[in-house]
């Protein structure tokens, strides 16, 4: 009996300890693969704030570049929750919210090519900063504060796009 008890034990230990080895190898690996992801989400990111840093935002020969029209619904959707938001009553997060969705399907909806997508690109990257920045406000004055940029970021897509 005592012959079968230890290597019982030796075997349980070993299968144990060869478990955990796998264990932490796909750990590692899950890690390795995550980080990854995020690396080249954070160099594509670098990649389009240079791309936008590079273009200044300017008219198309002193007019303003035609935004398509598949896009001019969530213009007015993003400007509309800022004009009818009540900072006495409304929430910012909720606003930030329904701004950053309306942002994806503007995104989504995009057709637009050479220097008018550029353009709207380099409006459009500071805004969505703005966005972002309102949706982790750490209090009401300075998401009040955000939102007056975004209301002067719609002034100033209104500028250069129509």
């Amino acid at each position: 009996m005592k012959k079968l008890i230890v290597p019982a034990i030796l075997g349980i230990a070993i299968l144990t300890s060869c478990e955990k080895k796998q264990n932490e190898t796909v750990v590692t690996e899950n890690a390795a693969k995550t980080e990854q992801v995020a690396e080249n989400h954070d160099e594509h990111a670098t990649q389009e704030e240079h791309s936008a840093e590079s273009t200044k935002l300017e008219l198309d020969n002193g007019k303003k570049w035609k935004t398509n029209a598949e896009m001019l619904p969530f213009i007015n959707e993003q400007e509309k929750l800022l004009e009818n938001f009540d900072d006495d009553k409304d929430d910012y997060k909720v606003l930030a919210a329904h701004l950053s969705s309306a942002n994806e399907k503007l995104i989504k909806s995009c057709t637009m090519t050479g220097k008018p997508h550029d353009a709207l690109h380099v409006w459009l990257t500071d805004h969505m900063k703005n966005i972002d920045l309102l949706a982790k406000a750490p209090n009401k004055q300075e998401a009040e504060k955000t939102i007056d940029v975004l209301e002067d970021s719609m002034e100033t897509y209104h500028t250069y796009f129509e």
